[in-house]
Protein backbone atom coordinates (compact mmCIF):
# COMPACT_ATOMS: atom_id res chain seq x y z
CA UNK A 1 0.00 0.00 0.00
CA UNK A 2 1.31 3.47 -0.86
CA UNK A 3 2.23 5.70 2.06
CA UNK A 4 1.14 8.92 0.34
CA UNK A 5 -1.96 10.73 -0.83
CA UNK A 6 -1.80 9.10 -4.26
CA UNK A 7 -4.58 6.91 -5.58
CA UNK A 8 -3.69 3.27 -5.02
CA UNK A 9 -5.23 0.56 -7.21
CA UNK A 10 -5.16 -2.99 -5.93
CA UNK A 11 -6.75 -6.18 -7.22
CA UNK A 12 -8.29 -8.09 -4.34
CA UNK A 13 -9.47 -11.74 -4.53
CA UNK A 14 -13.22 -12.12 -3.98
CA UNK A 15 -12.73 -14.09 -0.80
CA UNK A 16 -10.59 -11.31 0.74
CA UNK A 17 -12.53 -8.18 -0.15
CA UNK A 18 -14.56 -7.95 3.04
CA UNK A 19 -11.45 -8.30 5.21
CA UNK A 20 -9.55 -5.71 3.16
CA UNK A 21 -12.40 -3.21 3.40
CA UNK A 22 -12.55 -3.72 7.15
CA UNK A 23 -8.82 -2.95 7.48
CA UNK A 24 -8.85 0.35 5.59
CA UNK A 25 -10.00 2.51 8.49
CA UNK A 26 -7.09 1.26 10.58
CA UNK A 27 -4.76 2.19 7.71
CA UNK A 28 -6.25 5.70 7.45
CA UNK A 29 -7.29 5.04 3.85
CA UNK A 30 -10.62 5.63 2.13
CA UNK A 31 -12.20 3.08 -0.28
CA UNK A 32 -13.03 5.57 -3.03
CA UNK A 33 -14.03 3.08 -5.76
CA UNK A 34 -14.82 -0.61 -5.94
CA UNK A 35 -15.17 -2.06 -9.43
CA UNK A 36 -16.62 -5.53 -9.75
CA UNK A 37 -15.36 -7.73 -12.56
CA UNK A 38 -18.00 -10.45 -12.70
CA UNK A 39 -21.07 -11.32 -14.78
CA UNK A 40 -23.28 -11.39 -11.71
CA UNK A 41 -23.62 -8.31 -9.56
CA UNK A 42 -22.73 -8.83 -5.92
CA UNK A 43 -24.17 -6.20 -3.58
CA UNK A 44 -23.36 -6.53 0.08
CA UNK A 45 -23.54 -4.23 3.09
CA UNK A 46 -19.74 -4.25 3.26
CA UNK A 47 -19.48 -2.74 -0.22
CA UNK A 48 -21.38 0.37 0.82
CA UNK A 49 -18.13 1.48 2.44
CA UNK A 50 -16.85 2.35 -1.04
CA UNK A 51 -17.82 5.84 -2.19
CA UNK A 52 -18.43 4.45 -5.69
CA UNK A 53 -19.39 0.84 -6.41
CA UNK A 54 -20.20 -0.46 -9.88
CA UNK A 55 -19.74 -3.38 -12.26
CA UNK A 56 -17.49 -3.23 -15.33
CA UNK A 57 -19.38 -5.85 -17.34
CA UNK A 58 -16.13 -7.84 -17.69
CA UNK A 59 -15.38 -11.27 -16.27
CA UNK A 60 -12.39 -11.81 -14.02
CA UNK A 61 -10.41 -14.87 -15.14
CA UNK A 62 -7.61 -14.67 -12.63
CA UNK A 63 -5.75 -12.68 -10.01
CA UNK A 64 -2.05 -13.42 -9.76
CA UNK A 65 -2.16 -17.22 -9.25
CA UNK A 66 -5.75 -17.74 -10.27
CA UNK A 67 -8.38 -16.24 -7.95
CA UNK A 68 -10.97 -13.88 -9.43
CA UNK A 69 -10.91 -10.35 -8.08
CA UNK A 70 -12.35 -6.94 -7.38
CA UNK A 71 -10.59 -3.70 -8.32
CA UNK A 72 -10.25 -1.47 -5.27
CA UNK A 73 -9.10 2.15 -5.36
CA UNK A 74 -8.04 3.73 -2.08
CA UNK A 75 -6.55 7.05 -1.00
CA UNK A 76 -5.80 9.13 2.05
CA UNK A 77 -7.42 12.37 3.13
CA UNK A 78 -10.97 13.67 3.24
CA UNK A 79 -13.29 12.65 0.40
CA UNK A 80 -16.80 13.81 -0.46
CA UNK A 81 -19.23 11.85 -2.58
CA UNK A 82 -22.20 12.89 -4.69
CA UNK A 83 -24.05 12.52 -7.98
CA UNK A 84 -24.72 14.86 -10.88
CA UNK A 85 -27.06 14.80 -13.88
CA UNK A 86 -27.53 17.31 -16.71
CA UNK A 87 -30.86 19.10 -16.64
CA UNK A 88 -31.93 17.58 -19.95
CA UNK A 89 -31.01 13.97 -19.08
CA UNK A 90 -31.84 13.17 -15.48
CA UNK A 91 -31.61 9.42 -16.16
CA UNK A 92 -27.91 9.74 -16.98
CA UNK A 93 -26.11 10.22 -13.68
CA UNK A 94 -22.44 10.63 -12.83
CA UNK A 95 -21.48 9.16 -9.47
CA UNK A 96 -18.41 10.90 -8.11
CA UNK A 97 -16.15 11.46 -5.14
CA UNK A 98 -13.51 14.12 -4.67
CA UNK A 99 -10.65 15.21 -2.45
CA UNK A 100 -8.65 18.43 -2.47
CA UNK A 101 -6.70 17.14 -5.47
CA UNK A 102 -8.61 14.36 -7.25
CA UNK A 103 -12.04 13.88 -8.75
CA UNK A 104 -13.12 10.31 -9.52
CA UNK A 105 -16.32 9.73 -11.46
CA UNK A 106 -18.27 6.99 -13.18
CA UNK A 107 -21.11 6.57 -15.65
CA UNK A 108 -23.00 3.31 -16.15
CA UNK A 109 -25.59 3.73 -18.90
CA UNK A 110 -28.10 1.11 -20.02
CA UNK A 111 -27.87 0.68 -23.80
CA UNK A 112 -31.29 -0.01 -25.38
CA UNK A 113 -31.80 -2.37 -28.28
CA UNK A 114 -30.87 -0.76 -31.59
CA UNK A 115 -28.90 2.04 -29.94
CA UNK A 116 -26.28 4.18 -31.68
CA UNK A 117 -23.00 3.77 -29.79
CA UNK A 118 -21.67 6.88 -31.49
CA UNK A 119 -24.55 8.87 -30.07
CA UNK A 120 -24.15 7.41 -26.58
CA UNK A 121 -20.39 7.89 -26.42
CA UNK A 122 -20.75 11.44 -27.73
CA UNK A 123 -23.41 12.30 -25.17
CA UNK A 124 -21.54 10.60 -22.31
CA UNK A 125 -18.32 12.46 -23.00
CA UNK A 126 -20.19 15.73 -23.38
CA UNK A 127 -21.73 15.08 -20.00
CA UNK A 128 -18.37 14.33 -18.37
CA UNK A 129 -16.78 17.43 -19.90
CA UNK A 130 -19.74 19.55 -18.77
CA UNK A 131 -19.55 18.07 -15.28
CA UNK A 132 -15.83 18.66 -14.69
CA UNK A 133 -16.26 22.17 -16.08
CA UNK A 134 -18.39 22.91 -13.03
CA UNK A 135 -15.75 21.53 -10.63
CA UNK A 136 -12.34 22.72 -9.50
CA UNK A 137 -10.66 19.59 -10.95
CA UNK A 138 -10.96 20.30 -14.67
CA UNK A 139 -8.10 18.23 -16.09
CA UNK A 140 -8.94 14.73 -17.30
CA UNK A 141 -6.03 12.44 -16.44
CA UNK A 142 -7.15 8.84 -17.04
CA UNK A 143 -10.29 7.15 -18.45
CA UNK A 144 -11.60 3.59 -18.75
CA UNK A 145 -14.33 2.60 -21.24
CA UNK A 146 -16.20 -0.72 -21.24
CA UNK A 147 -19.01 -1.63 -23.66
CA UNK A 148 -20.26 -4.82 -25.33
CA UNK A 149 -19.70 -6.11 -28.88
CA UNK A 150 -16.71 -3.86 -29.53
CA UNK A 151 -15.80 -5.65 -32.78
CA UNK A 152 -19.34 -6.05 -34.14
CA UNK A 153 -19.96 -4.16 -37.36
CA UNK A 154 -23.02 -1.96 -37.85
CA UNK A 155 -23.58 0.16 -40.95
CA UNK A 156 -20.06 -0.62 -42.26
CA UNK A 157 -18.35 0.50 -39.04
CA UNK A 158 -17.26 -1.50 -36.03
CA UNK A 159 -18.70 -0.40 -32.72
CA UNK A 160 -15.24 0.63 -31.55
CA UNK A 161 -15.04 2.98 -34.53
CA UNK A 162 -18.47 4.36 -33.65
CA UNK A 163 -17.32 4.91 -30.08
CA UNK A 164 -14.18 6.70 -31.32
CA UNK A 165 -16.21 9.04 -33.52
CA UNK A 166 -18.54 9.98 -30.66
CA UNK A 167 -15.66 10.55 -28.24
CA UNK A 168 -13.64 12.52 -30.80
CA UNK A 169 -16.58 14.79 -31.63
CA UNK A 170 -17.22 15.53 -27.95
CA UNK A 171 -13.57 16.46 -27.42
CA UNK A 172 -13.44 18.53 -30.63
CA UNK A 173 -16.55 20.49 -29.70
CA UNK A 174 -14.96 21.31 -26.35
CA UNK A 175 -11.42 21.94 -27.57
CA UNK A 176 -11.03 25.05 -25.41
CA UNK A 177 -11.81 22.97 -22.33
CA UNK A 178 -9.95 19.74 -23.20
CA UNK A 179 -6.40 20.85 -24.01
CA UNK A 180 -4.87 17.36 -24.17
CA UNK A 181 -6.31 13.88 -24.52
CA UNK A 182 -6.17 11.79 -21.33
CA UNK A 183 -4.64 8.35 -21.02
CA UNK A 184 -7.34 5.74 -21.67
CA UNK A 185 -8.39 2.14 -22.20
CA UNK A 186 -11.36 0.86 -24.21
CA UNK A 187 -12.27 -2.84 -24.30
CA UNK A 188 -15.29 -4.98 -25.03
CA UNK A 189 -17.45 -6.27 -22.20
CA UNK A 190 -19.63 -9.37 -22.15
CA UNK A 191 -22.90 -7.95 -20.87
CA UNK A 192 -26.01 -9.70 -22.18
CA UNK A 193 -28.32 -7.75 -24.48
CA UNK A 194 -30.73 -7.21 -21.60
CA UNK A 195 -28.02 -5.68 -19.42
CA UNK A 196 -25.76 -4.09 -22.04
CA UNK A 197 -24.12 -0.99 -20.58
CA UNK A 198 -21.60 1.65 -21.48
CA UNK A 199 -19.40 2.00 -18.39
CA UNK A 200 -16.95 4.89 -18.11
CA UNK A 201 -14.65 5.60 -15.17
CA UNK A 202 -12.44 8.69 -15.04
CA UNK A 203 -9.92 10.58 -12.93
CA UNK A 204 -9.69 14.37 -13.13
CA UNK A 205 -7.21 16.53 -11.25
CA UNK A 206 -6.78 20.11 -10.08
CA UNK A 207 -3.59 20.59 -12.08
CA UNK A 208 -2.81 19.13 -15.49
CA UNK A 209 -0.79 15.95 -15.86
CA UNK A 210 2.03 15.43 -18.35
CA UNK A 211 0.90 13.30 -21.30
CA UNK A 212 3.37 11.02 -23.05
CA UNK A 213 3.61 9.08 -26.30
CA UNK A 214 5.63 5.98 -27.20
CA UNK A 215 8.38 6.70 -29.77
CA UNK A 216 7.88 3.19 -31.22
CA UNK A 217 4.14 3.67 -31.75
CA UNK A 218 2.19 6.14 -33.81
CA UNK A 219 0.14 8.36 -31.52
CA UNK A 220 -3.40 6.97 -31.56
CA UNK A 221 -4.82 10.36 -32.54
CA UNK A 222 -2.59 10.26 -35.64
CA UNK A 223 -3.64 6.81 -36.87
CA UNK A 224 -4.42 6.55 -40.60
CA UNK A 225 -8.11 7.00 -41.33
CA UNK A 226 -8.68 3.38 -42.34
CA UNK A 227 -8.62 2.42 -38.64
CA UNK A 228 -11.52 4.74 -37.86
CA UNK A 229 -13.23 7.77 -39.46
CA UNK A 230 -12.02 9.67 -36.40
CA UNK A 231 -8.82 8.53 -34.72
CA UNK A 232 -8.86 7.28 -31.11
CA UNK A 233 -8.58 10.26 -28.77
CA UNK A 234 -6.16 9.23 -26.04
CA UNK A 235 -2.55 9.59 -24.94
CA UNK A 236 -0.28 6.58 -24.36
CA UNK A 237 0.38 7.58 -20.74
CA UNK A 238 -0.22 10.29 -18.17
CA UNK A 239 2.31 11.35 -15.54
CA UNK A 240 1.01 12.96 -12.37
CA UNK A 241 3.00 14.30 -9.44
CA UNK A 242 1.99 15.85 -6.15
CA UNK A 243 3.94 16.69 -3.00
CA UNK A 244 4.13 13.08 -1.82
CA UNK A 245 4.00 10.87 -4.90
CA UNK A 246 4.67 10.46 -8.60
CA UNK A 247 2.65 8.06 -10.74
CA UNK A 248 2.59 6.98 -14.37
CA UNK A 249 -0.83 5.90 -15.69
CA UNK A 250 -0.19 3.78 -18.79
CA UNK A 251 -3.05 3.38 -21.24
CA UNK A 252 -4.22 0.07 -22.61
CA UNK A 253 -1.25 -1.17 -24.65
CA UNK A 254 -1.23 -3.88 -27.32
CA UNK A 255 1.07 -5.54 -29.86
CA UNK A 256 1.29 -2.54 -32.18
CA UNK A 257 4.46 -1.10 -33.73
CA UNK A 258 3.99 2.19 -35.53
CA UNK A 259 0.30 1.84 -36.26
CA UNK A 260 0.31 -1.80 -37.39
CA UNK A 261 -0.69 -4.86 -35.38
CA UNK A 262 2.02 -7.47 -34.90
CA UNK A 263 2.02 -11.26 -34.36
CA UNK A 264 -1.43 -12.19 -35.63
CA UNK A 265 -2.66 -15.47 -34.08
CA UNK A 266 0.43 -15.63 -31.85
CA UNK A 267 -0.42 -14.92 -28.22
CA UNK A 268 3.18 -15.38 -27.06
CA UNK A 269 4.48 -12.93 -29.67
CA UNK A 270 1.73 -10.43 -28.88
CA UNK A 271 2.38 -10.62 -25.15
CA UNK A 272 6.12 -10.11 -25.53
CA UNK A 273 5.65 -7.22 -27.97
CA UNK A 274 3.15 -5.59 -25.63
CA UNK A 275 5.63 -5.85 -22.76
CA UNK A 276 8.32 -4.40 -25.02
CA UNK A 277 6.01 -1.46 -25.74
CA UNK A 278 5.39 -0.95 -22.01
CA UNK A 279 9.11 -1.01 -21.25
CA UNK A 280 9.81 1.41 -24.10
CA UNK A 281 7.17 3.84 -22.87
CA UNK A 282 8.52 3.76 -19.31
CA UNK A 283 12.07 4.31 -20.61
CA UNK A 284 10.82 7.25 -22.68
CA UNK A 285 9.00 8.70 -19.66
CA UNK A 286 12.18 8.54 -17.61
CA UNK A 287 14.03 10.54 -20.28
CA UNK A 288 11.59 13.46 -20.34
CA UNK A 289 12.47 16.70 -18.56
CA UNK A 290 8.83 17.22 -17.57
CA UNK A 291 8.89 13.96 -15.63
CA UNK A 292 12.38 13.85 -14.11
CA UNK A 293 11.57 10.71 -12.17
CA UNK A 294 12.80 7.15 -12.37
CA UNK A 295 10.09 4.54 -12.76
CA UNK A 296 11.96 1.32 -12.15
CA UNK A 297 10.04 -1.93 -12.65
CA UNK A 298 12.75 -3.87 -10.84
CA UNK A 299 11.45 -2.20 -7.68
CA UNK A 300 7.99 -3.70 -8.22
CA UNK A 301 7.80 -5.43 -4.84
CA UNK A 302 8.31 -2.22 -2.90
CA UNK A 303 6.32 0.11 -5.14
CA UNK A 304 3.63 -2.39 -6.16
CA UNK A 305 2.49 -1.41 -9.66
CA UNK A 306 -1.07 -2.28 -10.67
CA UNK A 307 -1.29 -4.40 -13.82
CA UNK A 308 -4.50 -5.21 -15.65
CA UNK A 309 -4.36 -7.77 -18.46
CA UNK A 310 -7.26 -8.06 -20.91
CA UNK A 311 -7.53 -11.41 -22.70
CA UNK A 312 -9.79 -12.15 -25.63
CA UNK A 313 -9.51 -15.88 -24.94
CA UNK A 314 -9.56 -16.85 -21.23
CA UNK A 315 -7.73 -20.09 -22.05
CA UNK A 316 -4.67 -17.97 -22.90
CA UNK A 317 -4.23 -17.23 -19.19
CA UNK A 318 -2.09 -20.34 -18.78
CA UNK A 319 0.23 -19.09 -21.55
CA UNK A 320 0.29 -15.40 -20.67
CA UNK A 321 0.66 -15.46 -16.87
CA UNK A 322 4.15 -17.07 -16.85
CA UNK A 323 5.35 -14.40 -19.31
CA UNK A 324 3.94 -11.64 -17.09
CA UNK A 325 5.59 -13.26 -14.07
CA UNK A 326 8.88 -13.31 -15.96
CA UNK A 327 8.38 -9.60 -16.76
CA UNK A 328 7.61 -8.68 -13.13
CA UNK A 329 8.57 -11.64 -10.93
CA UNK A 330 7.86 -9.89 -7.62
CA UNK A 331 4.52 -8.30 -8.47
CA UNK A 332 1.35 -9.82 -7.00
CA UNK A 333 -0.99 -6.96 -7.97
CA UNK A 334 -2.18 -8.34 -11.30
CA UNK A 335 -5.71 -8.85 -12.61
CA UNK A 336 -6.65 -10.88 -15.70
CA UNK A 337 -9.96 -10.06 -17.39
CA UNK A 338 -11.94 -11.60 -20.25
CA UNK A 339 -12.43 -8.77 -22.74
CA UNK A 340 -12.51 -8.18 -26.47
CA UNK A 341 -9.67 -6.00 -27.77
CA UNK A 342 -10.34 -3.00 -30.02
CA UNK A 343 -8.77 -4.68 -33.09
CA UNK A 344 -10.08 -8.09 -34.10
CA UNK A 345 -6.59 -9.44 -34.82
CA UNK A 346 -5.34 -8.63 -31.31
CA UNK A 347 -5.81 -10.98 -28.37
CA UNK A 348 -4.20 -9.15 -25.43
CA UNK A 349 -3.99 -5.66 -24.00
CA UNK A 350 -2.17 -4.56 -20.85
CA UNK A 351 -2.47 -1.39 -18.80
CA UNK A 352 -0.41 -0.31 -15.80
CA UNK A 353 -0.19 2.15 -12.96
CA UNK A 354 3.48 2.55 -12.06
CA UNK A 355 4.72 4.34 -8.94
CA UNK A 356 7.92 6.29 -8.61
CA UNK A 357 10.83 4.17 -7.43
CA UNK A 358 12.18 6.85 -5.12
CA UNK A 359 10.72 9.27 -2.62
CA UNK A 360 9.78 12.63 -4.11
Amino acid sequence: MLESNAIDIQYVPHNQIQAILAQLEEQNRVPVLLLGHAQQSVVSAEFTQALIYLQSGLDSVGHNKGASCYELWTAEGVWKQGSWSPEDDLDSCISFCSSDEYLIGSLSIQLPSGHSLQQYSHRSYEQIIDFIGHQDKTHLLRMWNYFPDINVENNSFERYQQFCVGRHNAFSENAQTIIQYPAASAVGSYSSSSSAKLVIVFIATKKAGVFLENPNQTSAYHYPQHYSPKSPSFARAAFYQNLNSSQLYISGTASIVGHQSQFHNDIVGQTRQTIKNLEGLIEHANSQNEVRNVFDLSDSLARRPAIKVYLRNPADLAIVSPIIEEFLPDCDNICYLHADICRQELDIEIEMLVNNSKDS
